[in-house]
This record gives C-alpha cells, structure tokens and sequence, in this order.
C-alpha cells in the first residue's frame, strides 16, 4: 500500500511563516519536513558543531553570518523539523511578534477587507496575526481579550462588540497594559480609526436632495452601534442644512446585516399617508432588501424613487437597479489602523488619536436621474480631528 504524504505540523508552518514574516534569508526549496520529531536549538547546533548563538543569528537573518553557515542551517532546519520556541523567545526579548485582532462578525465583507489592509501592514513590519470573531457578543469579547492578554500579544485592535454607554468596559481598556487601537466602532478617549459616519449620513442625503428627491427617509442601523448613531446624525444635520422638514416618521430601525430588515423597513415607509420619494439607508444589505420592497411596489428607480445605501458591496453594481452607496475605503481603515499601533508600540506615551477616513460617493442608478452614472464623488483621503471626533 502506498506511503500517505502527512500535511506539515502547525509548529513548523508557524516557523515558515515566522521567517517569511521578519524577512529572514528562507531558501528557495525550504519546505517544512513534518516526519521528524521537533528538537532542541542546542541540539540542532551539536548536529552541525556550532555553537547556539551561531544558530540564532543564523536563524536571525544577522549580517555576521556567512551565506555557507546560513544554508547549512537551513538545510538541518528541514531535516529535524526544528521549530522556535516563540514562548521562550518572547521572554528574553517581552515581544512575541504576534497582534490581536477582535471583530464582531467575520462573514462581513467590510471586516475582511478591514484585516487585509491590515495584514498588508503588519506582515511587511515583521508580525503575525491572532484573530478572533466576537459574533456580536460582548461577553465573548471580553472572553477573547483574555486570552490574547495571556498570550502576550504586543498589541490589540478591537471593533467592540460593548455599547457606547459602557463607561466600565471603556475604562478597561483605556488600562490595558499594551497598545490598542479601536476600529469601526468608537469609544471616547481611545484611540479609533473608522470612516466618518456623520459625513457619511450628510453626503448620502444631501446627493438625494441634489438629485430632486425631498421627502428622504432613513433606514438606520441599531442605536446601540456608534456607526449608526453616527450616520443618523449625519442625515438629520443634513435635513436641518438644506430646510427639508425632519419627520420622526421617516426614520425606521433595521439591522445593519439583514436584508429582511430593509424589506421590512421599507414596506413599512411605503404604507405611511405620506411616503418618502427616497430612502438613505445606512448599510447596503439593508438597501438591497429596501430596493426589493420598492420594486414589488411598481416604484420606478430612480424616476420614481431613489435609493442609497453605505459599504461599496461588490454585489451591488450587478443588480437588477445598481445601488448606489458610500464606500467607507475599508482597506485604508486597515491600513491606518494597522500604522497607528504600530506608532502607539514604538512611543510609550502617545495621546489618543482619532482617524477619519474620506468617505466616496458612488453614483449609480438607483438614486441617478442625472444620467451620470458610476462616477466616484468627493475627496479621497484621511482626515486626523481628534478634537472634532470626540465631540460626536
């Protein structure tokens, strides 16, 4: 009977990645040999009669070692399936080159695109990646943040799954002996990278204005959620700048992720005396579920109604109406989120700062009577405002 290959161990995949992530010399043909028991550095330096510290700074990558000593490390490296004790290394060095990463729902497209700006960062500054899905529950949370403290992570970002009101939990993590960084979802005092949501709210329901629409209703998203009270906020500013009348009517409650809440949401607006011309909503699944509902009504989009949703979804240009929406820049939240850590792990003592991605207007047919569709409006960028950010 034939030989079944065996995948290679977690230990040595960890060793692969840990030379390919701090840029250590890996040869071409270096590939983990999982039929060998895991062995000791001062073995592995008896074997080829060198001395340990020779063998780290090989390992390390260390300009005093020749290329000859570097490829017979490696070659014994594949032999025995030598792994580092990164727990042992994390003692001598209180670094364990390893991050936290907690958000409330993997399945969401924003998040994935959030982790890879992210990785995109933290992999080229030499760290990995410990990521945990809190599936919206603060309990979990918290379990999840224990245990990426007793792994001495040397560094934390966090989308909290907590309400905004929860001084105590806030409190916490403001005493938190490493870094940490805030994404998405803000809590006053901390440090936080997230796209602006009250300019989101204003941009979304002022481009429907512009587009003749005047009776704009908002779907909104849980008000437990600093995201959604943002984008209320930002559609009722916008409501009180251009003189449009503010009908608590208008505003429905829906979950940010469902579609079926949209649906719900919209029928709900279309039974009123009077019904809106179009709605703002504050995510694009619950847009979607509002356009169904819009068009089992025989409303026309957007002659006889306009819709605009907020995240970009890929899905969106393709369907039957393209839904046009506010792209929040995802990976640039990553990426700015991933810098500021890094930033907060190189200073001791750095003040809480506030990052504002530019949110992008993207025209497409839903809210279009133009006849402009699918062209990108407003300043792509960051804006730093901590002052401003805190008194939202």
């Amino acid at each position: 009977m034939p030989a079944v290959a065996r995948p290679p161990n977690n230990f040595d995949l960890f060793f692969y990645t840990f030379l390919r992530h701090t840029g250590s010399a890996v040869p071409a043909d270096f590939t983990p040999d999982s039929n060998t028991m895991a062995i000791r550095l001062k073995d592995l330096a008896h074997h080829l009669k060198l001395s340990v510290s020779t063998i780290s700074a090989a390992l390390q990558n260390r300009e005093d070692i020749s290329e000859a000593t570097r490829v017979r490390v490696f070659a014994a490296v594949k032999k025995f399936g030598y792994h580092p004790n990164s727990l042992a290394r994390g003692l001598v060095t209180r670094k364990t080159n390893v991050l936290g990463v907690v958000v409330p729902d993997l399945s969401r497209s924003f998040f994935a695109e959030v982790l890879k700006g992210i990785d995109s960062v933290t992999s080229a500054a030499g760290y990995n990646l410990l990521v945990c899905n809190t599936e919206e529950n603060a309990p979990r949370e918290e379990e999840m943040l224990r245990m990426l403290l007793s792994n001495q992570v040397d560094g934390l970002l966090l989308a909290s799954a907590h309400e905004p009101s929860n001084t105590s939990w806030r409190k916490i993590l403001a005493g938190l002996s490493v870094p940490m960084v805030l994404i998405d979802r803000r809590l006053p005092g901390l440090n936080f990278v997230g796209g602006d949501d009250s300019r989101i709210g204003f941009q979304a329901t002022r481009h429907l204005y512009d587009q003749g629409y005047r009776r704009i209703a908002h779907i909104a998203g849980p008000q437990t959620v600093t995201t959604a009270v943002g984008r209320l906020h930002g559609y009722r500013r916008a409501l009180a700048t251009l003189a449009l009348p503010s009908d608590a009517a208008l505003v429905m409650e829906s979950n940010y992720h469902e579609e079926s809440g949209g649906y719900e949401a919209m029928q709900r607006l279309l039974k009123l005396p009077s019904p809106p011309d179009a709605v703002f909503a504050a995510s694009d699944p619950i847009a979607i579920g509002a356009l169904q509902a819009a068009l089992e009504a025989n409303l026309s989009l957007p002659a006889d109604f306009g819709l605009i949703g907020v995240g970009n979804h890929r899905y969106g240009q393709f369907l039957k109406v393209p839904l046009s929406t506010v792209d929040q820049q995802r990976s640039q939240i990553g990426r700015s989120a991933a810098e500021l850590l890094l930033t907060s792990m190189e200073k001791k003592r750095v003040r809480p700062k506030s990052i504002l991605t530019e949110p992008k207007l993207v025209v497409r047919d839903s809210s279009n009577r133009t006849g402009v569709s699918g062209i990108l409006i407003a300043t792509v960028g960051v804006k730093r405002n901590a002052k401003h950010a805190a008194r939202r």
